[in-house]
């Protein structure tokens, strides 16, 4: 399931070749909000991680399938409440398959998520 234009919003990119800055905003009446938690939402690492993964598949034009996790910090907790746009950092270096990614999600103030991995194409083995 895509979760942007339902868990995010795409507010502005800047893309240069294979790394890209995109701007979003974390849409408060997502229902995986009310799970995480009533009264006090919170962005699920699960999410934040989906949130990357689209980002990259939007910069390198193709659809990506996470291949391995290689890093995965979770600095800090995010929140639509709390830090409600962020900064979607996004690099690709190309490799047989797919792409090493490097990822992160920070605001002006903290980093909520560093992410390092792989992610091949989907349609490729």
């Amino acid at each position: 399931m895509l979760l942007e234009n339902k868990y995010y919003k795409i507010v502005h990119s800047k893309v240069e070749g294979l790394n890209a800055v995109y701007r979003i905003v974390f849409l408060p009446h997502c229902d995986v909000y009310r799970g995480h938690f009533p009264g006090n939402p919170v962005c699920p690492g699960v999410c934040n991680i989906e949130t990357i993964k689209e980002c990259a598949m939007l910069l390198a034009g193709s659809k990506l399938l996470i291949s391995t996790i290689k890093q995965c910090r979770l600095a800090a907790v995010a929140s639509p409440v709390l830090c409600p746009e962020v900064t979607v950092t996004v690099s690709l270096s190309p490799t047989d398959k797919g792409y090493t990614v490097t990822a992160s999600i920070a605001d002006t103030e903290r980093t909520y998520m560093e992410y390092k991995g792989n992610m091949m194409y989907k349609d490729k083995k």
